[in-house]
């Protein structure tokens, strides 16, 4: 795993709006999952990582799956409350790479986590019908590490 001093950020600034927050207005747990997957799309977008193009050029491509996702909540957001995402990738394996996430709220750190991601490819002779795959060139030029 990388230094998180040192890795490559990417941020990503968002109001919470009523629709992310439970009764008491309090940010429901599952939007922080939500919002750790739209940080990652916008990190691999910001680094020129096009899904459009892997599906196109990277022969029977199904996409990249979350193989396991955690998060640790330290201190309550609210609705109306103004964040920052920050992620960044802190480990990468042959067929497995690891998205780092923190947020922050007034430049406290209030909630982290973690995805695990895989490449997986069509394979009709595998049981499901895909298997994970070694990670393509393609997406290890481009990730920031």
């Amino acid at each position: 795993m990388s230094d998180p001093a040192s890795a490559p950020r990417h941020v990503v600034k968002r109001r919470i709006h009523f629709g992310d927050c439970d009764p008491a207005q309090i940010v429901y747990y599952p939007r922080f999952f939500e919002m750790f997957d739209r940080a990652t799309e916008d990190m691999f977008i910001a680094c020129g990582i096009d899904w459009k193009w892997m599906h196109a050029n990277i022969d029977g491509f199904l996409g990249m799956p979350i193989l396991e996702v955690k998060a640790n909540f330290r201190i309550r957001i609210d609705f109306g409350d103004e964040i920052e995402i920050h992620n960044w990738v802190g480990e990468v394996r042959e067929k497995v790479f690891r998205v780092e996430h923190e947020i922050f709220r007034d430049g406290q750190s209030t909630a982290t986590g973690y995805e695990l991601r895989a490449i997986v490819l069509k394979d009709e002779s595998a049981e499901q019908g895909a298997r994970a795959a070694p990670l393509p060139d393609y997406l290890l030029e481009k990730l920031p590490r």
